[in-house]
């Protein structure tokens, strides 16, 4: 063995490298099988008991991809629609009624919303000019800039706008928590996600959905609402003539069946507990919700009978009026009933009743649950304009109240934002304020006092949960334009582990018939081959655990690939030394001509083969990556068993035991 103390230290090193990465893997698979064992109390206490250790072992284990442990697959379109309405400029009729069209046409036909947008505007405007509604002093885009100098400038919004949401949705899966998420730009303005191991998709969707513009308003008068709520309630109060003829139709209905009028149900489950309130904290936070209403209030109007408010009048059947309260919320709606609400409400006719500047928006959590599991929430009347934006907040963290130990978000500003929370909170003392994020009320107080420093709270959260994803889209920004889930697929844990199994069988049956042939066919080398080739399988984990690669379906089938090529090289050494020995050479100098002759044929299969592996890996997305990643890591480890670790072998046999080797 004189002359192979460096290979031998190099196989030590690579082995014992490869087998440190490889342990938390080990380690996952005994853990996942003792709990597999325990029944469910005695599994639920060794998780709670060792929360920190399993979590610790998953994330230092062998990635697995969507295919093999389930997950999502979403892929999001950025609504180029909305980026368009807003980057122009001077709205008009005729601008809404095009873009309204293009929407459609791009719906419809296969074609971009931007390029829809300026057919149809070529088409109802031949003589005119982009830049009436589209400028921008830092592109150089003026009133007097041509046609196509915009349409270039919306054509680089458009295409900076998908960058900056792949970006920001790689940064809120980062902050998640997905293994090796797959995040690809599929076409122009969609984006292709992958996120194994996701057990919770309502949860992804709305972070993935979420635009993240957090907003400050202060809210409506209480009695200019409370005046607006009842002008409301008195436009869709039914009149004299439609009640006769509603309580005519259930009469008759009643006749005909020959059956006795049914009484309303009670209504009793309908009853409405208030929220409660709290203290603020060393002048930090604004204050706790409160939620205003009269407690036990159930779902009818004022003075009215349950029995009668839902068929005489459609708002009072759908939400509760709050009457005789200081707090700016228009009323309170069952989850049930918010669709319905929402369009009542939104008829223009309904707008022009309520205050003037003063916009209608629903709480984030309910304030009250039924016994029977029902959930309510408030409608809260704030200024359409806000005071301030998220634009400002420069970190944000999850707290918790020392006295409840309720999970809240602490939002730390800079300081343009701490001067303005400054003078909006001194200037508003006594009055209510909410934290808006994306068109929801997440948090409403009283302003208590002045409040410098530029830090607030965002209170009356569900769980520390709900903190985590608001902390997770206010650190990663706002999208430059709204983006929907267009495509979904969810895989579940079966398939993930009939994909595992699967692939092991492929794994062990094409191992296991190299394994025969080799021994078969080469006698005594074939046994040293097929070591060197049960090696190259742990060394190629290895080096997928220590690069945190992911292993995939298709990355299962570049390792059966590459055990049928791994022998490759032995099978050019083994010729070669049968020919040397055919010459007459003894057989430590066969090996030697073997293994120095076959050398540059082996390398100049092995590399054009890695820089293929090479291009799969750049060009492709995917699976086509999984793939590469393997047959990348495959063709490293069996160079080096084969060239290496085989002739380590060879050599203490021949020199160290003298012992006959057998090659076919």
């Amino acid at each position: 063995m004189q002359g192979n103390g460096f290979r031998i230290a190099l196989t030590v090193f690579f082995v014992g490298l490869c087998g440190y990465y490889l342990y938390p893997s080990v380690q996952n698979l005994y853990v996942s099988y003792q709990m597999g064992q325990m029944e469910e109390a005695e599994r639920v206490e060794y998780q709670e008991n060792n929360r920190q250790r399993l979590e610790r072992i998953r994330e230092n284990s062998l990635n697995l991809g969507l295919d093999l442990q389930g997950g999502m697959h979403v892929t999001l379109e950025v609504q180029v629609a909305s980026l368009l309405d807003q980057l122009a400029r001077n709205k008009d009729e005729s601008f809404n009624n095009i873009l309204r069209t293009a929407r459609q046409q791009a719906q419809e036909a296969d074609v971009t919303v931007l390029n829809a947008f300026l057919q149809e505007f070529e088409a109802q405007n031949p003589d005119g000019r982009l830049s009436r509604y589209f400028r921008s002093e830092s592109d150089n885009i003026t009133r007097r800039s041509d046609n196509s100098a915009v349409e270039e400038y919306l054509q680089a919004q458009v295409d900076d706008a998908v960058q900056r949401a792949m970006e920001i949705v790689r940064n809120r899966v980062d902050r998640y928590g997905v293994t090796e998420p797959s995040i690809q730009a599929k076409g122009d303005q969609r984006i292709a996600v992958e996120l194994p191991g996701v057990e919770d998709p309502s949860r992804v969707r709305n972070l993935l959905e979420s635009a993240s513009q957090l907003t400050f308003h202060l809210t409506g008068d209480p009695q200019q609402l409370q005046g607006a709520m009842q002008r409301i309630i008195e436009y869709y109060e039914p009149s004299a003539e439609d009640s006769a003829q509603i309580a005519a139709a259930d009469t008759a209905a009643g006749e005909a069946a020959g059956e006795e009028m049914p009484q309303p149900a009670d209504t009793s489950d309908a009853q409405m507990a208030e929220a409660d309130t709290g203290e603020t904290e060393d002048g930090t936070a604004i204050a706790t919700d409160e939620q205003g209403g009269e407690q036990g209030t159930s779902l009818t109007g004022p003075g009215e009978d349950a029995s009668q408010a839902g068929p005489q009048n459609p708002l009072l059947a759908a939400m509760q009026p709050l009457p005789r309260q200081q707090a700016p919320i228009a009323g309170r709606v069952f989850a049930s009933d918010t669709s319905t609400v929402r369009e009542l409400l939104s008829r223009p006719e309904v707008q022009d009743l309520l205050p003037s500047g003063v916009q209608l928006m629903w709480g984030a959590n309910p304030v009250v649950t039924t016994e029977d599991g029902r959930e309510a929430f408030n409608l809260f009347a704030v200024r359409a304009e806000p005071e301030m934006t998220g634009d400002v907040v420069t970190d944000a963290s999850v707290q918790f109240r020392q006295q409840t130990n309720a999970p809240m978000v602490s939002i730390t500003m800079n300081s343009t934002g701490a001067r303005q929370w400054a003078r909006i909170t001194g200037a508003n003392v006594g009055e209510p304020v909410t934290i808006v994020l994306d068109g929801i009320v997440y948090s409403y107080a009283n302003i208590q006092e002045r409040i410098p420093g530029g830090r607030t709270q965002i209170e009356g959260l569900e769980s520390r949960q709900e903190a985590s994803d608001i902390v997770t889209v206010l650190k990663s920004g706002a999208l430059p334009a709204p983006v929907n889930i267009v495509e979904e697929r969810t895989v579940g844990p079966t398939l993930g582990e009939e994909s595992v199994r699967a692939g092991f069988i492929s794994v062990v049956v094409g191992l296991l018939l190299v394994v025969l042939f080799m021994i078969m066919y080469y006698r005594t080398a074939g046994v040293v081959a097929d070591i060197a080739l049960l090696l190259n399988v742990i060394l190629i984990l290895g080096i997928l655990a220590g690069f945190n690669a992911t292993l995939t379906l298709p990355g299962i089938a570049g390792i059966v690939l590459t055990i049928g090529m791994a022998v490759d090289a032995n099978v050019l050494i083994y010729d070669r030394v049968r020919e040397e020995q055919a010459t007459g050479k003894t057989l430590r100098a066969a090996i030697d001509a073997g293994y120095e002759q076959s050398l540059s044929a082996i390398l100049d299969a092995n590399i054009t083969t890695f820089f293929m592996g090479v291009i799969l890996y750049s060009f492709g997305v995917g699976p086509v990556q999984g793939f590469a990643v393997t047959l990348m890591a495959g063709i490293l480890s069996s160079l080096f068993t084969a060239i290496i670790v085989t002739r380590l072998i060879f050599d203490y046999m021949v020199e160290e035991r003298s012992m006959e080797v057998s090659y076919g």
